[in-house]
């Protein structure tokens, strides 16, 4: 459901102000209408009316120094002329002032207005790509952006959304998280680069506001899986059904979402159990492989992690996962060594079919030259690689081999938008 605008309501200080202006030009023009004059213009009520109007004007800029000192009238009207000398420049100040306080402290009193609005904490990669999946879902929701400790968010990214209100804090202050008005949002999600300052920013927020529905991003899967294991804890103890933040990871969705649109789909079609290889093990594939522990055991026969520190990797891997229902072997060495696939096929002699091959090392690069060696060695084997973007050399090196590309991106944009709608229903 999307929200409504809002006019945005008069301060009270524009208000004060324009009463103000309004009573400069009521004291100007009835003192001069008064017959008061000034020792630089003897009779201000023998000029016309526009001349008046322009004098009551000219105060709000020089207060009445180019005019001089009221003369002649009555001693009230030229006291009310005196009021407006001093009335008006204060005027003037008090709205310059202001204006300078709005730029040094961009945002912070917009922020008070909002309603029914989502906070968004990080500024980074992440917190952008979850904009996106926000717009893409609720293009006319208000969206509060937090800008943790000022990473120099790309402004003219954000303003193309439209609706996004920036507030440059520090998100752990009980001072910032004053200025959200979490009482009257709709949702808040953490996801700065740091994952520690989005546990204590999410737990905070918890507390400050335990209705409020808060998901944190922790990219570290060996920080991860304890702290799941605490919020479960917690959540079974509760007993003053105070809420915990909802804890999420990119790498993890979108892994869910690889096997959903992919790997799932061809695992039913083959008739035998499958052989699953993971090029390069780290944060990604070890998600994968967690996930594939979990939800397709039954269909896997073997699963090979090949990375330079393959064995030790695994080792460690298992230290918090254990594998024991799956079938698992490691072969160290380098993606981009022929040698290395050369062991991988004797590794995996005498298994049925063809195996499924996911190159996921962080240089997008590697994982080309890797499915390069692969398809002149495995014609008919499914090879994914993963790369950031989709660009036009990659899909034209991918549609010669033959191979799947793998764009994160493009994984995570959609992978986010899932997460939110979902967070939409809490």
């Amino acid at each position: 459901m999307t929200t409504p605008r809002r006019t945005r309501p008069v301060s009270t200080g524009n208000v004060v102000r324009m009463a103000g202006v309004i009573l400069v030009f009521l004291l100007t023009l009835g003192s001069i209408a008064s017959g008061v004059g000034t020792t630089g213009i003897a009779s201000l009520v023998d000029e016309p009316i526009l001349a008046w109007i322009y004098y009551a004007a000219g105060l709000f800029v020089f207060g009445g120094l180019d005019l001089g000192a009221p003369s002649g009238g009555t001693v009230w009207a030229r006291a009310a002329l005196w009021v407006a000398y001093f009335l008006a420049p204060a005027i003037t100040t008090t709205a310059v002032l202001e204006a300078v306080l709005r730029l040094l402290r961009p945002k912070t009193r917009d922020a008070s207005s909002l309603q029914d609005h989502v906070i968004l904490v990080g500024a980074g990669p992440v917190g952008l790509a979850y904009l996106k999946a926000i717009r893409a879902v609720e293009p006319d929701t208000p969206v509060l952006l937090v800008d943790h400790l000022q990473s120099l968010v790309n402004t003219s990214e954000v303003d193309r959304f439209g609706g996004v209100q920036v507030l440059h804090a520090d998100a752990r202050r009980p001072a910032t998280l004053g200025l959200l008005g979490m009482e009257r949002a709709e949702r808040m999600i953490v996801v700065t680069d740091d994952d520690l300052v989005n546990l204590d920013v999410g737990w905070g927020a918890t507390e400050r506001c335990p209705t409020l529905p808060v998901a944190v991003h922790v990219a570290d899967l060996s920080l991860l899986r304890p702290v799941n294991r605490m919020v479960r804890e917690k959540a079974r103890a509760a007993k003053s059904g105070r809420s915990q933040p909802l804890v999420f990871n990119t790498h993890r969705i979108g892994a869910l979402h690889l096997y959903e649109r992919f790997l799932h789909p061809h695992f039913e079609e083959t008739e035998y159990r499958d052989v699953v290889v993971l090029g390069g093990f780290g944060r990604f594939a070890q998600t994968i492989l967690e996930l594939l522990r979990v939800t397709a055991g039954d269909e896997i026969e073997r699963i090979l992690v090949v990375d330079a520190e393959a064995e030790q990797k695994i080792r460690q891997f298992e230290a918090d996962v254990p594998l024991d229902t799956l079938a698992h072997s490691t072969v160290d060495g380098d993606l981009e060594d022929p040698g290395t696939w050369a062991r991988v096929r004797d590794e995996l002699s005498g298994l049925d079919g063809d195996p499924v091959y996911l190159l996921s090392s962080s240089a997008e690069v590697v994982n080309f030259r890797a499915a390069m060696l692969l398809r002149a060695r495995e014609p008919e084997a499914l090879i994914f690689a993963r790369c950031f973007h989709r660009g036009r050399f990659a899909e034209s090196l991918a549609d010669q081999l033959g191979f799947e590309l793998l764009a994160f991106e493009e994984v995570l944009r959609d992978a986010l938008v899932e997460h939110y709608e979902g967070l939409r229903t809490i």
